[in-house]
Order: structure tokens, then C-alpha cells, then sequence
């Protein structure tokens, strides 16, 4: 069969449909799976009897298992189980949102760690409480060396929200399995696909690369 991409690319706009499903799934799951990590990764520092084995439990799941078996795994054993039916919507971000608490709990407990510990305890000799410490001083320190790796891992999440096309939900994949399917194309279908993923992802890749470079700069510096 000869590939032609002009049979298809009239079709673009019916792929674009799934464009704003694909970034809300990307953008749920990286903001609910950033605020997991932060608990996770303090818990980890701080050493916490029983709580710290937990955390690191949780973190070596998320991060050793594909969260396509935690998608399936939520999406149609859950209501056998335990009678539990959730939208797909939220199966799926939810899914992600588990991997990235997983990535983000040790970009976040190497950043913090990464901050010389003479700034905390200059925080502590000035009567800060440990909240504040945290917030006003090292955390925000410690944001130049995580923007560039959480980065990475929100561009992982785009490409990981394909996933979702495993359970019908209509987001960028999906439109593209069945635009494949009604067109016969699947090679010039999914060539289009590849470069929408490619024009959503590449602005951040190069973004992320910017701020490895500033932040090395920075931290030579200091």
C-alpha cells in the first residue's frame, strides 16, 4: 500500500478533538501526583519510623510497575472486587498521577537534600518554625534543581496519557485508532499523531533543557 499523507490530512481536525482531553489528563495527573510527592518525599528525609518504609514501598511500586497495569488493573478489577465503578477520566489520571508522586517524591527529596544544610540551620538559630524553614527557605532553593527533572516527567505524563486510548477514553490516541480504522491508514493516521505528540512535547523538552543549563549555572555560582 503506497503512504500517502494528503489521503489523511483533511482528517486533521477530527485528531485535534482529543487534544484538550490528552493535556487535562497530563495536567491532572501531574499537579494531584506533585502533591502526593511532597509528603512522600519529607517522610523519606525525615526518616520516619514504619511511615518512611511505606513511603519507600510506594515509591519503588510506582516507579518498577507500568502504569498501564494500573490503569486495567483499576479500570476493570475494581468493580469486581470491591464494587468500586470510577470514570475513565479518572482511572487514567489517577494512574499517571500514582507514577508521577512515585518520580516526583525523589526529584523533590534530591533537591531538598541538594541545599547546604548550614541554611536550615541558620533558619532554626532565627527562631523559624519548621513549616516556615521549609517553605521560605529550603524549598525554595531547592525549586532551580527540581524545575528542570519535573520537567521531564510532565513531558513522560503527556506521552504516558496515550495510555488511556486502552480504555476508550477519546483523547488524542484514541481519535487516531479510529480515524485509522475508517480511513484503512493506520501508518499515515499515526504519522500525524506522532507529529501533534512531537509539537506538544518538543516546546517542553526545550524548556526543560533551558533550565538544566540555568540551574547548573546557578548552582556553580553559589
Amino acid at each position: 500500500m503506497e503512504f500517502r499523507l494528503d489521503a489523511v490530512i483533511g482528517d486533521l481536525p477530527s485528531l485535534l478533538i482529543g487534544v484538550p482531553l490528552t493535556l487535562a489528563l497530563t495536567v491532572a495527573a501531574f499537579l494531584i501526583g506533585t502533591t502526593l510527592a511532597l509528603p512522600l518525599a519529607l517522610v523519606r528525609i525525615a526518616r520516619v519510623p514504619v511511615a518512611s518504609q511505606v513511603a519507600l514501598g510506594w515509591i519503588e511500586f510506582f516507579r518498577t510497575t507500568p502504569p498501564l497495569v494500573h490503569l486495567v488493573w483499576a479500570y476493570y478489577a475494581l468493580p469486581v472486587l470491591l464494587d468500586v465503578r470510577l470514570s475513565a477520566f479518572t482511572v487514567v489520571a489517577g494512574a499517571l498521577a500514582f507514577s508521577v508522586s512515585a518520580q516526583m517524591a525523589e526529584i523533590l527529596r534530591g533537591g531538598i537534600l541538594a541545599v547546604p544544610s548550614g541554611q536550615t540551620d541558620a533558619a532554626r538559630v532565627l527562631g523559624l518554625p519548621a513549616r516556615s524553614r521549609l517553605f521560605e527557605v529550603v524549598l525554595p532553593q531547592a525549586l532551580r534543581l527540581m524545575l528542570a527533572p519535573g520537567c521531564n516527567t510532565l513531558v513522560t505524563t503527556l506521552k504516558q496519557s496515550s495510555l488511556a486510548a486502552v480504555i476508550a477514553l477519546p483523547e488524542l490516541m484514541n481519535r487516531g485508532q479510529i480515524l485509522s480504522a475508517e480511513t484503512f491508514r493506520p501508518l499515515e493516521v499515526l504519522t500525524l499523531v506522532a507529529g501533534i505528540y512531537l509539537i506538544l512535547t518538543y516546546p517542553l523538552v526545550l524548556l526543560s533543557a533551558s533550565l538544566e543549563r540555568r540551574s547548573g549555572a546557578a548552582f556553580r555560582i553559589d
